[in-house]
């Protein structure tokens, strides 16, 4: 189950977190990226996570209404 939005665009694929704390919603992306990718490939979750730290982009989304926003994006190039 997606628990979070997550989007695709003919280049990338993006995932999102969204939370008061901006740490949280980064936390909240970059786990749904590391769901994203284990659901992808055959890396384990560690080895997904240090994957992300050198292909997936995150910027904040939004700081609206008390709500801020991450997404991470991952370009479709780094998984085929």
């Amino acid at each position: 189950a997606i628990s979070y939005p997550r989007a695709e665009t003919p280049t990338h694929f993006i995932t999102m977190g969204f939370n008061e704390d901006l740490d949280q919603a980064m936390k909240h992306a970059l786990r749904e990226m590391i769901d994203f990718i284990c659901e992808r490939t055959s890396l384990s979750r560690e080895q997904a996570y240090a994957f992300c730290s050198l292909a997936v982009d995150f910027h904040v989304t939004q700081t609206v209404n008390g709500v801020k926003g991450i997404h991470g994006m991952l370009e479709k190039t780094h998984l085929t």
